[in-house]
């Protein structure tokens, strides 16, 4: 019997659900609503008179039929996607999909990628920007670039791609109308923190960590800076890009991170006063361990570690 187009879509969706087991996840990397999502699968059980997710009120568990669904549209979806793939190399280009969080993706990468293309002209790279890309990565991602303390991800071959440093920026207007020395500056200054740093981490993990290090290293014109737990102003984001993009404005101090800051230290839109510090997490290069006779991979991997030499 021949699956219905809306099928099709409900299965694709379902497997989405089924590997981050979140509908909200799920609907994040389809970029749909988590409503959309919800309503498809449950069209999904109808359709086949069976439940396919136990619904518990902080987590989804797979019933019987749906563990033994989702095995099935997982393969079958790779084999499509393996076919098509081969397809399009037989057709002329190559195309490798990378998957990268969003700020190294706008603020490193693509202002690079041009050199690869130019080097390359029979290599396509689609860039495909998630928070959390070990989660999200789909089957047709060979390579992801990951920001994470964790140097190894089962599954994964990993090698390290660069060094990451923290340091606050600051808009020059917003450093200028303080006496940054007095204790009573730093109190009324507004701290702005990316909530997602890596996956796990603490709303507060890289200003934390930042003037953790600070303090053991008894930097004495800093010594008035308060903990993250007294009673300061703080605004959240769930990118440092943004946050970032909200110091340049006068909101406040962000903890950014420098692979990303390159262009608006340049321009003059912040200024980094303060000393930077190497962060827990590293940008790491992650090949799915299965593909490593990949050529196309191979190329691009060079050339990504060429970038940072």
């Amino acid at each position: 019997m021949m699956l219905k187009a809306r099928t099709l879509t409900a299965l694709r969706t379902f497997e989405a659900v089924g590997r981050r087991m979140s509908f909200s996840a799920a609907a994040c990397e389809l970029c749909v609503t988590t409503g959309a999502v919800s309503q498809q699968v449950r069209k999904l059980e109808e359709e086949l008179g069976k439940p396919l997710f136990i619904r518990r009120a902080r987590s989804l568990e797979l019933t019987p039929e749906g563990d033994n669904l989702l095995q099935i549209t997982r393969q079958s979806l790779r084999t499509l996607s393996q076919a098509v793939a081969e397809i399009q190399q037989n057709a002329g280009d190559s195309i490798i999909t990378l998957t990268v969080i969003p700020s190294l993706a706008f603020h490193w990468l693509i202002p690079r990628l041009a050199d690869f293309h130019r080097r390359y002209p029979g290599i396509r790279v689609e860039v495909k920007a998630v928070p959390d890309v070990i989660d999200s990565a789909s089957e047709d991602s060979v390579l992801v670039i990951d920001y994470s303390p964790e140097a190894d991800i089962p599954g994964w071959s990993s090698r390290l791609l660069m060094k990451e440093y923290l340091l606050p920026v600051i808009a020059p207007d917003y450093l200028a109308g303080r006496d940054w020395s007095l204790p009573d500056s730093w109190q009324q200054v507004a701290l702005l923190h990316d909530t997602q740093a890596w996956p796990d981490a603490g709303r507060h993990a890289e200003w934390a960590y930042w003037l953790q290090h600070i303090r053991q290293s008894q930097s004495t014109e800093l010594v008035h800076i308060p903990a993250i737990d007294e009673k300061v102003q703080h605004y959240y984001f769930n990118r440092v890009d943004m946050a970032v993009e909200a110091a340049a404005a006068g909101l406040g101090v962000a903890m950014a991170r420098k692979a990303v800051l390159t262009d608006l230290l340049d321009k003059g839109r912040l200024q980094a006063p303060f000393p930077a510090v190497p962060s827990p997490a590293r940008y790491y290069l992650r090949q799915r361990a299965q593909c490593f006779e990949d050529k196309t991979a191979s190329l691009l991997i060079d050339w990504l570690s060429g970038q940072v030499l």
